[in-house]
């Protein structure tokens, strides 16, 4: 076959059949009276590959291949057409994994697009990041157990399923909603790396489950009630030393208390970037400013590091620790100070449980009812749109609510 213009198809290599009886289905590339086959991962009998042709198809698996088939030939297409000068290394090398190169995109699974950004994460000391992506990673293969799945296989329907998976799993909303978050985020990382058209976006017309966070806030009487005590056990009174930190430093949470370091307090003041966006974050990133009350002084002064060389403020990381280290030692520390808020919880009969998530919510909630501007709160808590700020808050709660209904009739 004599061919100015390269072509590209798919056929099953049926020379010499797999322990499992099928065949490998190959890629095939024509131009000017050479081709070459290649690879593609895919096996198929013959009865399966003839059915794959057919028009009107009902076997769930036959469409898979079907579906394979066709991404295959889409992708190696989509490079044939882009390419100035025809041959075939630098088809091989665009199409391909080659030695110190990233794989090529057109021949990435899910699963390998998903490796690939949390290898990434993992590069960039996200940890967090890196963790809840696998998660995700490990909650679609849990789901559909083919690791081979590629990027086309994703479509609305598939979409629709996994949800309805998640949910009889008793997965809730908001989990939900992290998950299929991430799995659209890397979605469109292969629509901006040109691997899929955005006419094959499967997020286009669905929804993504999205759940308002119950609010952890106290009350304002278990709130004075948890300031007033003074526990006689030293792991416990730690526990409530730092949840009172946590308090009176905008919300500050735990992560980004352990990352403080000796220069971020000059005097009265205390400046710091959160860990949760100072990388993700490349524009317009501002330094949270805190004022540090007496109290708060008082409890930064009882346990700090002794040695005026370390790093950080807090004895507890130290500067050649991994992100990895980084964060499994702040996880042991958040547990830990939540068993001692557990303990005081039970001691004191709070109606809600204090948490070192629940300072926070406290903090902005508290600023709320005293009567401080949300442009104000917003700044104090580091978000970036007042949107934010306004679904973050609390509602009035049930005192005031009673107080605005009592109202109703008093003239």
């Amino acid at each position: 076959m004599n061919t100015l213009k390269p072509t590209a198809t798919v056929f099953l290599d049926t020379r010499r059949a797999k322990q499992s009886g099928k065949y490998p289905v190959k890629l095939q590339v024509y131009f000017n009276g050479k081709s070459m086959a290649y690879a593609t991962g895919i096996d198929a009998t013959n009865e399966e590959w003839n059915r794959s042709k057919g028009d009107r198809i009902k076997d769930e698996r036959i469409k898979e291949l079907r579906l394979k088939k066709l991404a295959i030939v889409q992708a190696a297409e989509s490079i044939l057409q882009e390419m100035d000068a025809f041959s075939f290394p630098e088809f091989e090398r665009l199409m391909f994994k080659q030695k110190d190169e990233a794989p090529a995109v057109a021949t990435l699974t899910l699963k390998q697009w998903f490796d690939k950004y949390i290898k990434q994460l993992e590069q960039e000391g996200r940890e967090g990041t890196r963790a809840s992506y696998q998660t995700t990673l490990n909650s679609i293969l849990e789901f559909n157990k083919d690791e081979s799945i590629r990027l086309q296989d994703i479509t609305t329907q598939f979409l629709i399923d996994y949800e309805k998976w998640m949910a009889a799993a008793g997965k809730s909303p908001s989990t939900q909603g992290i998950y299929l978050r991430q799995l659209r985020a890397v979605i469109n990382q292969a629509i901006n790396a040109n691997v899929m058209s955005r006419d094959q976006y499967p997020f286009k017309g669905f929804t993504v489950p999205a759940a308002r966070n119950v609010k952890k806030a106290l009350t304002d009487s278990d709130l004075k009630k948890l300031l007033a005590y003074t526990p006689t056990d030293n792991a416990i009174a730690k526990a409530l030393d730092f949840w009172k930190l946590s308090y009176l430093c905008n919300g500050m949470n735990m992560t980004d208390i352990l990352n403080l370091k000796h220069t971020d307090i000059s005097g009265t003041q205390l400046q710091f970037f959160r860990q949760k966006t100072k990388r993700t974050k490349k524009k317009d990133l501002r330094p949270i400013k805190v004022y540090l009350s007496p109290e708060a002084i008082e409890i930064i002064n009882k346990y700090r590091s002794p040695n005026p060389g370390s790093v950080f403020l807090f004895p507890l990381l130290e500067g050649t620790d991994s992100p990895k280290t980084k964060k499994q030692r702040c996880q042991r520390f958040i547990k830990k100070v939540n068993e001692g808020l557990k303990a005081i919880a039970n001691t004191l009969e709070l109606e809600i449980p204090p948490t070192t998530y629940a300072a926070r919510h406290s903090f902005s909630t508290r600023l709320m009812r005293s009567g401080a501007p949300t442009q104000f709160i917003k700044e104090s808590l580091g978000h970036t749109s007042i949107i934010t700020t306004e679904n973050y808050l609390s509602d009035f709660g049930d005192e005031q609510a009673k107080v605005f209904t009592e109202a109703l009739l008093k003239f």
